[in-house]
C-alpha cells in the first residue's frame, strides 16, 4: 500500500447517544455506497452492524461494530460505538485507533449526557470530529436549538455546513452551503432542486457565518477579504475547513435524517473531505511507543509499509465454537496471515492465524493487513483488548487505554454444580469486555461481578447463559466488616491437660493494645529469662493470628492491634508447639473480650461528578448516607464532589445517582480505610447477621 493509497483511508468512529440513530445512519451510508442492496432497520433486527442477540433484543449497540465502504475513491472504515451509558466506555479503545469521529446529535432531543461524555473523550484522545444533527424529520426537531446546545454544553465553535429545508413534519431536504446547492429526497430518491425561497434568508446568514469563520483561520484569505472583499474559492474553503477540523478549532455541522436518507451523502462527503487519513492523524498525534524491554526508551513509527509491523487490539470477540478474534488497527508495516508476531504488551510470542476484513458479523478472509487498515486476527491465545502486536525483531509497546473503573458491584449467586461453568464463562466475557471485572472477594468469599450499570450486568448474565450455558443471578454483596479493640489489656492463655500418658501444657501472658487505623498487626517477643523456650514463641504468634481470623463481636477478622508476648511458663515434657499455639489463641480471645472489642466498617473515598444544578441534591443525599464531604472541585460544566462514605451506605448507589442526575452523574470509589461503626448501626448489623 503506497502513501497515496493510505491517504485515501478514513478510520472513523460513529458516536451517538442511545436512540440517536447511529446504527441507522451507518446502514444508510452502506446503502448509498452500494455495499448493501436494501437498508435494514433496527426494528426489523436486520442491520449490518447489529448481530448479537442481546443487541437485537434490546435495540442497542453493546460493543463496537465495524463496517467499511468506498466513497468517491476513499476507503471509509466506520466503527459504530455503543451509545447507551452503560457501554460507552468501549469508545475509549476505538478512539485510540481511529483518525476522526462523527458526533451524532438528535434534532429532537438535543445534546444528551452521552454526547457530553463523547466530546470529553475525543478531546482527551485528540481526535478531530465533525457533527451531524440527525432525525430532523422527527416531531419537535429544532436545528437552531440543538446547534445552540452543542455550542453551550460542549464549549465549542460550531460551523453549519449544511442546513435543513424545513424541520419536523415539514423537513424536505438540505442546503449545502459551500457549493450553494439544495437537495431534496422523495420516495428515497435524492435529487438537486432549486433553492426554496423559504430558506434563502437562512442560507445567506449561515453562508456568511461559514465564510467569516473559515477565513479567520487564514491570514491571507482574511486580508484579501477585508481589503478587496475577495471571497475564497470552494477549493480554498474545503482546504481551510479541513485544517480547522484537524486542529480542532471548529466543529463542522451537517444535518439530515439517516432514516429518510436526507443529508447522508453530504455527510459522506464531509467524512472524506475533512476527517484525517492515517498519515494526517500521525502528524497530529505521532505514533510513539516504548521499548518493552526498557520502558524509558521511546520508539517512533510511521504509517508506511516500510516500517516494522505494529498494531493495537481494540476489540476482542470470543465464540465458543469458532474461537477468539482480535480486532486490530494496523499502525505500521504489514502483517501476513499465519505469521509469527510478538505481543509487545505482555512480551509473549504469538502464532497469528487467518486475517479478516469485517462487515458487521460477516468476515472476508484476506492474506495481508497493511498500515492504516482495520481487520481481525484469529486465535491469538494470550492477547487481550488494548495489547500491542508487533514484529518480533522490532518490539514496541503503545500505551494502553485507561477505562473508568466499574462502579456497580454485585455478588454472583449460583448453584454449586454450576459454579465452574459460571466462573469460566464470566472470565471469558471479561476477556471480551475490559469494562467488566470478575473476581472472588478474599474476605467474604463471594464471587463479585462489577460493571458500568444494571443493564451492563444484566446483558452479561444473558450472554453467559447463551454462550457458555452458565446460569447465575445477582445480589447485593456482603460488607467486609472488621473488628478491633479500643483499650489495652494484659491477659493469660493457659492450656493444661493430663489424661494419662503425655499431657499438653502451654502458658503465655500477652499485652494487647490498639493501633491506628490501617496499621495492621504487630507481634513482639518481650519474653526474658527463658520462661518460654525460643522454639515455642512462633507457635504463640501462630495461635494469635488464627484467633484474629474470627473476632468476638460478629466473627469478623481482627485488625490494627499490637500483641506483645511478655511472660509465661512451660513444662519440660508436656509443652509442645500445639499447646502453645492453643494458649496463644486462648489469650487473644480473652484480650478481645476485655479490650472493648468494636465493629469496623470499610470507608470508601469517592469522587462524584455531577452537573451544577443537581450538586445540592447529591450532597444532601450523601450526608444522609453518613458521608463526609471533603471538598468540591469545578470541572467543565459541573462539579466533582469529594467525600468519604461507609461502604454499607452505597452498595446500590449507582441507581440513586442516575435518578438524581437523569443519568448525567458518574462516580469512582476506592477503599480509604476502616472506621468504627456507630453502636446503633452495629446492633442492626449483628441482628441481620443472626
Amino acid at each position: 500500500m503506497t502513501e497515496s493509497q493510505i491517504t485515501r483511508i478514513r478510520n472513523v468512529a460513529l458516536m451517538a447517544h442511545g436512540g440517536g440513530g447511529a446504527t441507522t445512519l451507518a446502514e444508510t451510508l452502506f446503502y448509498n455506497a452500494g455495499v448493501i442492496p436494501k437498508r435494514g432497520t433496527v426494528e426489523g433486527k436486520n442491520t449490518v452492524l447489529r448481530s448479537e442477540p442481546e443487541e437485537l433484543e434490546r435495540g442497542l449497540t453493546i460493543a463496537p461494530q465495524i463496517g467499511h465502504f468506498q466513497w468517491k475513491g476513499v476507503e471509509i472504515n466506520i466503527i459504530d460505538t455503543p451509545g447507551y451509558i452503560d457501554f460507552i466506555e468501549h469508545t475509549r479503545a476505538v478512539l485510540n485507533v481511529v483518525g476522526g469521529a462523527v458526533l451524532v446529535y438528535s434534532g429532537a432531543s438535543g445534546v444528551k449526557t452521552e454526547n457530553t461524555r463523547f466530546w470529553s473523550m475525543i478531546q482527551e484522545a485528540q481526535v478531530p470530529g465533525i457533527g451531524f444533527i440527525n432525525k430532523m424529520d422527527k416531531p419537535r426537531a429544532d436545528f437552531i436549538r440543538v446547534l445552540g446546545e452543542i455550542e453551550q454544553d460542549l464549549q465549542v465553535t460550531t460551523l453549519p455546513v449544511t442546513i435543513p429545508i424545513g424541520q419536523g413534519e415539514s423537513f424536505a431536504g438540505i442546503v449545502d452551503l459551500i457549493p450553494m446547492t439544495a437537495w431534496s429526497a422523495k420516495d428515497g430518491v435524492f435529487t438537486q432542486i432549486e433553492m426554496p425561497d423559504s430558506v434563502k434568508q437562512d442560507v445567506a446568514y449561515y453562508r456568511t457565518q461559514l465564510i467569516e469563520k473559515i477565513i479567520e483561520t487564514d491570514d491571507e484569505l482574511l486580508e484579501a477579504y477585508l481589503e478587496n472583499e475577495t471571497l475564497p474559492t470552494e477549493e480554498q474553503l474545503h482546504e481551510r475547513l479541513k485544517e480547522a477540523v484537524l486542529t480542532r478549532r471548529l466543529l463542522p455541522i451537517f444535518c439530515g435524517s439517516g432514516g429518510a436518507n436526507i443529508g447522508v451523502r453530504a455527510l459522506a462527503n464531509g467524512i472524506s473531505q475533512y476527517l484525517p487519513s492515517p498519515i494526517d492523524k500521525a502528524a497530529i498525534k505521532p505514533l510513539i511507543g516504548v521499548n518493552p524491554n526498557n520502558r524509558d526508551q521511546e520508539i517512533a513509527r510511521s504509517v508506511s509499509e516500510e516500517d516494522p509491523f505494529s498494531a493495537v487490539v481494540f476489540k476482542t470477540a470470543i465464540d465458543p465454537f469458532s474461537g477468539k478474534l482480535s480486532v486490530v488497527r494496523v499502525f505500521s508495516g504489514t502483517l501476513q496471515a499465519d505469521s509469527a508476531l510478538l505481543n509487545g504488551t505482555r512480551d509473549l510470542k504469538e502464532k497469528g492465524g487467518h486475517l479478516y476484513l469485517l462487515e458487521g458479523n460477516d468476515m472476508t478472509q484476506v492474506d495481508v493487513l497493511k498500515a492504516g487498515q482495520i481487520g481481525a486476527i484469529a486465535r491469538l491465545a494470550h492477547t487481550h483488548t488494548g495489547d500491542t502486536l508487533c514484529d518480533i525483531s522490532a518490539p514496541i509497546h503503545y500505551h494502553r487505554v485507561r477505562y473508568q473503573e466499574p462502579v456497580f458491584s454485585y455478588a454472583v449467586e449460583v448453584e454449586t454444580k454450576m459454579e465452574d461453568k459460571v466462573a469460566t464463562g464470566l472470565a471469558k466475557l471479561c476477556d471480551e469486555d475490559p469494562t467488566l471485572h470478575f473476581y472472588r472477594d478474599e474476605d467474604t468469599h463471594e464471587m463479585i461481578l462489577a460493571g458500568m450499570g444494571q443493564t451492563h450486568l444484566a446483558v452479561t448474565l444473558d450472554r453467559l447463559q447463551r454462550k457458555y450455558g452458565g446460569k447465575a443471578s445477582l445480589k447485593v454483596p456482603k460488607v467486609a466488616y472488621r473488628e478491633t479493640i479500643t483499650r489495652a489489656c494484659r491477659v493469660q492463655g493457659k492450656l493444661k491437660k493430663q489424661s494419662g500418658g503425655r499431657g499438653q501444657f502451654g502458658d503465655c501472658w500477652i499485652e494487647v493494645e490498639p493501633l491506628p487505623r490501617g496499621a495492621g498487626f504487630v507481634f513482639e517477643d518481650r519474653v526474658v529469662g527463658g520462661v518460654i523456650p525460643r522454639n515455642f514463641i512462633p507457635s504463640v504468634e501462630k495461635g494469635v493470628v488464627e484467633a484474629m481470623n474470627k473476632g468476638v463481636v460478629g466473627g469478623y477478622p481482627v485488625v490494627d492491634v499490637q500483641v506483645n508476648l511478655v511472660d509465661g511458663s512451660h513444662h519440660s515434657v508436656d509443652s509442645s508447639d500445639n499447646a502453645f499455639r492453643t494458649a496463644g489463641s486462648m489469650a487473644f480471645r480473652s484480650a478481645m473480650e476485655q479490650g472493648g472489642a468494636v465493629l469496623l466498617e470499610p470507608l470508601m473515598s469517592m469522587e462524584i461528578s455531577v452537573p451544577d444544578e443537581v450538586m445540592g441534591d447529591v450532597i444532601g443525599d450523601m450526608n444522609s448516607r453518613r458521608g463526609k464531604i471533603t471538598g468540591v472541585t469545578p470541572r467543565g460544566n459541573g462539579q466533582t464532589i469529594h467525600c468519604e462514605t461507609p461502604m454499607s451506605e452505597i452498595l446500590d448507589y449507582g441507581n440513586s445517582l442516575n435518578a438524581m442526575t437523569s443519568g448525567r452523574g458518574i462516580y469512582t470509589m476506592r477503599l480509604a480505610n476502616y472506621q468504627e461503626v456507630p453502636s446503633h448501626i452495629a446492633r442492626k448489623v449483628l441482628e441481620q447477621q443472626n
